[in-house]
Parts: C-alpha cells; structure tokens; sequence
C-alpha cells in the first residue's frame, strides 16, 4: 500500500529568467534529472549520493524529487521570465548518506537561479550569470521497458493504491506490442507514441477468473484505463499516461524484475 505524504510549504519562491528567449522555449514540456550542482566553492560537481533530483512543468505546476522528498508549487511564464510561486514538500528523512545534504544543497540551489539557458538536452539554470544546477532531459522512449503498476484513477474522484499480490505490469516491446498482466488475466494490445501523446488499442486478454473481486474490478479498470490514455511522461523511473483532459489515469514505477 503507497503512503500518503502529507505536502508543507517551504518558505521560499524562485524567479527564474531566460536568456535571448521570448518564453516559447521554455522546455516545459520536458521531463528533467540533475547531472551537476554547484559546490561550496562554485564549481560544477557530479552528483554522489542518493537518487538524483528531478524538476518536470505541468499544467501551472513545476513539481519533482528533491533527493529524498517530493517537491512542488505553481509557476507562471511571463515572456522570458518564470515565477515559482511558495514550493511545498513531503517530509521524510532518508537515512542513506548524503542524501539529506543533498537535498538541502539543491533546494538552497533552486531558490537562487535566475537564469536559464538551453544546450541540446542539457538545461542549465545559473544565478548570477554562473550555473548552479545542470539537468539531463529525461528519455521518453518507451520502447524496451517494463512497468509496474503502483496507482490509478478509480473514476469516482480518486487516485488509489494498485491492490494485489501480483503486479499489473506493462511491457513496450519494440514492435509496437505492448503486454503485461492485469492482475488476473493476461493482457496484448499495441502502443504508438509521438512527440507526448500515446495510443494504445483495443486490448486482448485471457478469460480466467480469478475469486478475488476486487481484483477483478481493477483489472476491468485498468484495460479501460490504457484505452483512455492520450498523453504521457516518463520521469526517472516513474511513467504516468493521462487522458485527452489532462487527467492522470495511470502510475507506473520501472520494473525491478
């Protein structure tokens, strides 16, 4: 079962301006994950403990992995510039080591850039004309990969825990198949993916029945569910699809098997 977080603003907005643009290069549509900080005495450094920080653009909100915690909070664009409006965050403490200073170093960061320049798939935000954080953009390429389901759109107004003791999984083979378990049954289908948006057709699955209802009633659930999904992101290890609203339908975390 996923443990609800419970979000606590930090007491701190970030604006950011970017260099020679009018706002329409902003990369918001790209998933992000930090390479490099700034260290103590200003110089870029590779990243050594923990998970490495994440920052993604959705809707008005700017949200990602901080090392050990969650972070978000709104932004709005204004021509060259972007306004971070107070960020909030969960609050575990992580045991590994380092990762808590980590964590610390990169909000710190975070709430000093000013600036933000672009090279290929490389974002660089810098505060005082020097770079603070450099991120990689985030592979989209789902070809290959394997998922595990951990939640979904319930479709009565909630977002729960994937229930069960087997996982519902999805693999995106690449010749375009896409199959996995749904709990239950077995499931083949196709997928499509281009430049965000992804197609999934009509599944087909094996007709066992299995005693547990519950699992039953996900399983349903989640075949509807990948017929609906119209757009997607892949964000270091985690896969989310929504709908043609923009609603988000399914959570994946990468496969450990």
């Amino acid at each position: 079962m996923m443990k609800r977080l419970l979000l606590l603003a930090l007491p701190f907005a970030l604006v950011a301006t970017a260099c020679g643009s009018d706002g329409g290069d902003m990369p918001t549509d790209n998933a992000w994950q930090l390479t490099e900080i700034a260290g103590s005495d200003g110089s870029m450094t590779a990243l050594t403990a923990g998970s490495a920080p994440t920052l993604v653009f959705e809707d008005d909100n700017a949200a990602g992995n901080a090392s050990c915690n969650q972070y978000g909070g709104p932004y709005e664009l204004d021509g060259s510039s972007i306004t971070f409006g107070p960020l909030m965050s969960t609050q575990m403490a992580c045991g590994e080591p380092g990762v808590m200073d980590q964590e610390v170093a990169y909000l710190a960061a975070v709430q000093s850039v000013d600036a933000w320049t672009m090279d290929g798939e490389t974002l660089t935000l810098s505060s005082g004309g020097a770079p603070v954080l450099k991120y990689a953009a985030i592979s989209q390429d789902l070809a290959g990969t394997t998922w595990d389901l951990i939640a979904y759109n319930n479709g009565t107004g909630g977002f729960e825990s994937a229930w069960g003791d087997e996982p519902v999984t999805a693999t995106f083979s690449d010749d375009g198949t896409l199959s996995g378990s749904a709990g239950c049954n077995n499931y083949n289908t196709s997928w499509t993916t281009e430049d965000g948006s992804i197609e999934v057709g009509p599944a087909a699955s094996t007709k066992m029945m299995c005693a547990d209802e519950q699992i039953m009633t996900q399983e349903a659930r989640y075949l509807e569910l990948l017929g609906l999904a119209d757009t997607y992101r892949v964000d270091a290890g985690a896969l989310e699809m929504f709908d043609a609203d923009g609603t988000r339908v399914l959570q994946y975390l990468v496969s450990a098997g």
